[in-house]
């Protein structure tokens, strides 16, 4: 009778692909959009800017609040 096996010692390799960046984007919003939002909104989409920003790439479009 034959036995083979094949194993490795040692912790199992993963590969961990991050996809956050496939899906999520800048908020863009228009001169309109920034006039008739409450502050609290315009903290909240700039705070997600900025993470974006940061975490993403860097924006170009003037339309991102940035303010």
């Amino acid at each position: 009778m034959l036995i083979v096996s094949c194993a490795e010692t040692g912790p199992a390799k993963v590969e961990v692909i991050d996809t956050g960046c496939d899906w999520v984007s800048a908020i863009r919003l228009t001169e309109h959009d920034i006039e008739v939002m409450d502050r609290q909104t315009k903290r909240d989409i700039l705070a997600h800017n900025k993470s974006w920003q940061a975490n993403c790439q860097q924006p170009t479009d003037s339309r991102l609040l940035t303010r």
